[in-house]
């Protein structure tokens, strides 16, 4: 891996119960203008995006501590950026409990949270058949873009999946998000349309098992 990732100053560690707060409102915040995010939640308000993301965040993210893993970057102290993903054997993540789950479909709108479905079985659908690891998430706070916080945040996590002899895979919704990954060692393994929006489906394989990387 070394050589592909920016230097960063960032610390990486995996979800502490302080940071949970923190972290949900970085990650509401890292998606709210990316284009499937829009298409969802269908408002160009970022404050409407940024508190409908917080209402899946804040259902998400204990889910995914207790049956994936969920990693923080630290910058100066603070959490500038979030990693969700899913070891082999343990996507999809379960629901969360009904009272939480009921939570979040009547904070966000029953039609928010129809669409978020629509997504969620569209990408199930063509998950790889084999064992893999699955980045579901990968977000860094707009202020500090740019400083390789998302880079040391792959980084730290495609490790595990190394260690584990295991295909990573994921969906990008950003063009200009391929060649990041790429550098990662992901190929483009294909392309869909969700809600009018292009995504990008990648895999990468485990360090023993790939060429020219």
């Amino acid at each position: 891996m070394s050589g592909w990732n920016d230097l960063s100053a960032a610390s990486i560690a995996p979800l502490a119960d302080s940071q949970l707060q923190q972290t949900v409102d970085v990650l509401a915040r890292a998606f709210c203008s990316n284009p499937l995010n829009r298409a969802v939640v269908r408002s160009d308000d970022p404050d409407r995006c940024f508190r409908s993301n917080r209402h899946s965040m804040r259902t998400l993210l204990p889910m995914a501590r207790l049956h994936g893993q969920v990693l923080v970057a630290t910058l100066d102290g603070k959490v500038a950026g979030g990693l969700v993903a899913s070891p082999p054997g343990h996507f999809p993540l379960p629901p969360p409990p009904l009272v939480d789950g009921l939570h979040c479909l009547l904070r966000q709108g029953w039609q928010v949270a129809r669409r978020w479905e629509l997504v969620f079985e569209t990408f199930e659908a063509l998950h790889p058949g084999e064992p893999h690891w699955y980045l579901g998430i990968l977000g860094v706070v707009p202020s500090a873009r740019r400083r390789g916080v998302g880079a040391a945040l792959l980084s730290h996590w495609l490790a595990a999946a190394d260690r584990d002899g295991m295909l990573a895979y994921l969906e990008t919704d950003s063009e200009g998000n391929l060649r990041f990954y790429e550098r990662a060692g992901f190929s483009l393994e294909g392309e869909t349309t969700v809600l009018g929006v292009r995504t990008w489906r990648m895999k990468r394989a485990p360090a023993g098992r790939r060429r020219n990387y």
